[in-house]
Parts: C-alpha cells; structure tokens; sequence
C-alpha cells in the first residue's frame, strides 16, 4: 500500500507576533504565509508558517469508501488546524494523490457522459472538461514548493490562463445542462443520471481547481488580480451551487408533494446523498468564500527597499 507523509501547523514554532496577532484576529493567511490584516499600521508578512509531520496515510485505503474529495479531505483535518484549512488543503494536494484520484473519477464520468449521451454540444464540452483535468495536474507541479516558479514563468502564466478560460466555458456548461434537464429538455433518465453525476463530479473538483488557480496567481505575484479572482470564482461557484440546490429541491418537494412519482425520477437516490453532502460542505467555504473576504495589504518591492535603506 502506498504511504504518503502529510504536514500540519508547528504551533510551537509560531513567533509571538503572530501568536498575538491570532489573538486580536488580526492575521490572514494565505498560502503558508501569515499576513497582517488590511488597515492596520502594521503591513505585509508577520510570518512563514512552521509545518511538521505528522505521519503518513495510505492512500488507496484513505481514498476507498468515500464519495467526494470533501469528505476526504474533512476526515483528515481536525478542529486544531482550523487556523486556515485551505493551506493544509493545498499541501496535501501537492503532497497526495488525492488529487489525481479523483481526476480520475471525473474522467470515467466523462467518458460514461461521451459515450452515451452523442450530441455535438455535449461532446464538444466533453473534451473541454478533459483538458481542464490535465490543466489541474500541471498545478500539482506547479505548486510543488521543488518547483522555483521563476524557472518556468512561460508555463506558470500560459497555464493559469488556459485555465480561468476553460473553468468559465465549463462553469457556463454545467449551468446550460441544468437548465436543460429543468426545462426536461433531457427526456432519457438514464441520461439526466449521466448528467448529474457528471455535474456532481465537477461541483466537487472545481473549488479545488479554483483555489489553485488563485493560489498560482499569488504565487506569480498577481498579488491584485489573485483577490479579483478568488471572488470571481467564488461568485461563478455560488451561482452553480444555488441552481443545483435549487433543482434538487424541486424534485424532493415532488416526490413529498406527490407531485412527482418515485419511478420519473430513478436516478434521485443515486443522487441524493452526494449531492446533501456537497451542499453541506464547508470546502467552498475554506477554499474560497473565506480567501474571497480576505482585504489583503502587500509591501511594494519599493516599499521593502526603502525601508532596508
């Protein structure tokens, strides 16, 4: 079985500044890096974070059972390291093969979506939502701490673009497909259960996507345009989340209401349960409602030098 080393906060490591500036809730963190709180006569980094190990994890054994790559990820960080989740979320995402798991996952949906469902449109955005996988495992190695960005600044920059431009035509796709399988413009129920399990798939992988595309940008020094993302996506993603839940609750109203009969909607059960977990997940919270929020002060390079001088 495949082992994996997996990091969490060095408490002890932590300087005093930053321990009182926990305190006072006058710290944000982002990416590993502790930062004082926009409109605080103190500005820029209080301190790097310390991490430690704190042993390893068997992968397949961590992966098997569990629906979504929420779920994963909450079995593992405990109350104590709610200091900011989404840095442990990013380390073990590099660090793991969480992340490629479930790219994998995806990409069966895909394929089960591709060779079912033979419409232009559908397959066009298929092969649109295969490419965006490929683009999430260059942000693995991207955001590898070995990786200096400055070495492959072309690579970082082309695929952060390519990225935010797929992320929108499937964040656009997923919206048209639910509003197609509203409209029961989509009369096959084998293929709305098709449908849904890829949106599903997708609603699970896209505020990790989305979070590692802001944590790129930070990284290559967009401090400005790293925050205009960040609540971009957050926007796009509640915008998907309120018409997913809108639809499901629709469809349970029915079924209660017998409005609408168990057998016009078989794949509902299917359905169900990983869709109430995911809309009760705090993952978007952490990954991207909570960077979202975040005001950020940033020292200007020029700043730094004036002050060394």
């Amino acid at each position: 079985m495949i082992t994996e080393t997996v990091l969490t906060y060095d408490f002890q490591r932590f300087s005093k500044d930053l321990l009182d500036a926990l305190a006072n809730n006058q710290v944000n963190i982002r990416d590993g890096v502790a930062y004082w709180k926009k409109g605080l006569e103190k500005t820029g980094i209080i301190q790097h974070i310390p991490f430690k190990e704190i042993g390893s994890i068997g992968v397949e054994s961590f992966i098997q059972g569990l629906g979504s790559l929420q779920s994963t990820l909450q079995t593992t960080i405990v109350a104590a390291q709610a200091i900011s989740t989404a840095t442990l979320m990013v380390a073990m995402v590099v660090q793991t093969q969480i992340l490629s798991k479930k790219i994998e996952a995806v990409q069966q949906c895909v394929l089960k979506v591709a060779q079912d469902i033979n419409e232009q449109n559908i397959l066009f955005y298929t092969d649109k939502t295969s490419e965006y996988l490929a683009l999430l495992q260059t942000f693995k190695l991207l955001l590898d701490k070995r990786t200096p960005l400055a070495t492959v600044n072309d690579l970082a920059n082309n695929t952060l673009s390519s990225s935010i431009q797929l992320k929108n035509h499937l964040i656009s796709f997923i919206g048209n497909l639910l509003s197609l399988v509203q409209a029961k413009k989509i009369s096959s129920p084998q293929h709305i259960e098709l449908i849904l399990q890829f949106i599903q798939q997708m609603m699970e992988i896209l505020p990790v996507g989305m979070h590692l595309e802001f944590i790129l940008s930070h990284r290559l020094n967009h401090n400005e345009f790293s925050q205009v993302l960040v609540e971009d996506s957050h926007k796009q993603y509640l915008g998907l989340m309120s018409q997913y839940r809108s639809y499901l609750n629709e469809i349970n109203n029915g079924l209660k209401e017998f409005r609408i009969k168990p057998e016009q909607v078989p794949f509902f059960e299917t359905i169900k349960l990983p869709a109430k977990n995911l809309l009760q997940s705090a993952i978007h919270v952490e990954l991207l409602e909570k960077p979202a929020l975040e005001q950020m002060t940033y020292e200007l390079p020029q700043q730094i030098a004036m002050i060394k001088a």
